[in-house]
C-alpha cells in the first residue's frame, strides 16, 4: 500500500487510490499515520474527530469509525489497524508513506553534503521535492489548526525548507545558475529569517555578473534580521558577501560542472567599500517562466 500527506491525504492499493469516506474517517486516519507505529489513546482520537462537542456515544461512534476504516483499507485494513490499550495503532511498512521516503532522501542527501557529493544531493534533494502535492493534509484544517500536532507539521514544513536549500545549494555548487537567481529570489522573499537562501542567491547573483544586486540582498537581509532578531548575518553570510566583495566569481576549492562563470561586471558598488554602507536598491529581475527555473516545485509549494 501507499500513504501520503504530503499534501491532501490519500492511500492506495495495488490496484489504485482508495475511497476512505467521510471528514472524520480520513481525520482518523490522517492521525494514525501522523503517529504511525504507536498507539494513539482513544481520548486523543475523540478529540480530534469532536473537540468540545463530545456525544454521549463517542466511545461507540470511534469504534463504528476505525470498522469503516479497515474496511475501506481493504484486506489489509484489519492487521494493519490494531486494537492496543490505550487506543488503536496503524502499522505501515517501510517506504509505503511518503514521508518516510521524504526523511530517508535527506538523510542521504545530508551525508551527501559532508562528502561534498552534489550530484547526489542534487538529485537527493530534488527527488525529495517532487513527493510534496501541497501543504500536508491540505484537506484536513482540523488537523493542521490543531496545537496538538503542530509539531509534526512544523517539522515537515523544516524538512522542506531543508531540501529546498541543499538543492539550491548543489545548484551552486555544480555551476547550474540557469533560472536559480529567479527561484532563490522567491524563497528568500517568503522566507525571510531563513539566511541560507539569501546566501544561495548572493552567490547566484553575483556569479551571473549582478553584483550591485548581490549587495542589496545582503543588506536586506542584515536590515531583516536586526529589526526581527537582533542580530547580524552569520558567519556563512559573511563568507558569501567576502566573495561577493572579492570579485571572485568562483570561490576557491569550490567544485564546479565545467562552465566557467562569468567575470563580475563593474557596478556602482565600490568593492573596497565597507559592507554596511548600502548601495542605491536595485530591482529585481521579472519572474522567470516556468521553463527557467530549475525547480517549479519549489516555487509552488514555497
Amino acid at each position: 500500500m501507499r500513504f501520503g500527506l504530503l499534501g491532501p491525504l490519500t492511500a492506495q492499493d495495488a490496484v489504485g487510490p482508495l475511497v476512505i469516506g467521510s471528514a472524520k474517517v480520513r481525520t482518523l486516519l490522517g492521525i494514525l499515520l501522523l503517529r504511525r507505529g504507536q498507539a494513539v489513546a482513544s481520548d486523543e482520537l475523540k478529540d480530534a474527530l469532536w473537540g468540545s462537542d463530545l456525544p454521549a456515544t463517542a466511545t461507540s461512534s470511534l469504534y463504528n469509525h476505525v470498522t469503516r476504516l479497515r474496511r475501506a483499507l481493504g484486506r489489509e485494513g484489519e492487521d494493519r489497524i490494531r486494537s492496543v490499550p490505550p487506543g488503536y495503532v496503524l502499522d505501515v511498512e517501510h517506504g509505503e508513506l511518503d514521508v518516510d521516503v521524504h526523511e530517508e532522501l535527506l538523510r542521504a542527501a545530508r551525508t551527501a553534503r559532508l562528502e561534498e557529493d552534489w550530484e547526489i544531493v542534487r538529485r537527493s534533494c530534488a527527488t525529495a521535492l517532487g513527493l510534496w502535492r501541497g501543504k500536508p493534509l491540505a484537506d484536513l484544517p482540523q488537523l493542521t489548526q490543531s496545537l496538538r500536532y503542530g509539531p509534526e507539521f512544523q517539522a515537515l514544513e523544516e524538512a522542506r525548507l531543508d531540501a529546498a536549500e541543499w538543492r539550491c545549494e548543489a545548484d551552486l555548487r555544480l555551476g547550474r545558475y540557469d533560472g536559480l537567481a529567479a527561484e532563490l529570489y522567491t524563497l528568500a522573499e517568503r522566507h525571510p529569517l531563513r539566511e541560507g537562501f539569501s546566501r544561495h542567491l548572493m552567490i547566484a547573483l553575483h556569479r551571473t555578473d549582478r553584483q550591485a544586486e548581490a549587495l542589496e540582498v545582503f543588506h536586506r537581509l542584515r536590515r531583516t534580521l536586526a529589526d526581527g532578531l537582533g542580530v547580524e548575518p552569520g558567519r556563512a553570510v559573511q563568507e558569501a558577501l567576502a566573495e561577493v566583495l572579492g570579485g571572485d566569481g568562483q570561490p576557491s576549492g569550490a567544485k564546479s560542472s565545467g562552465a566557467k562563470p562569468p567575470a563580475a561586471k563593474p557596478s556602482s558598488a565600490n568593492p573596497s567599500a565597507n559592507p554596511s554602507a548600502e548601495p542605491a536598491p536595485a530591482s529585481p529581475p521579472a519572474p522567470a517562466s516556468e521553463s527557467e527555473s530549475p525547480s517549479a516545485i519549489t516555487r509552488s509549494h514555497f
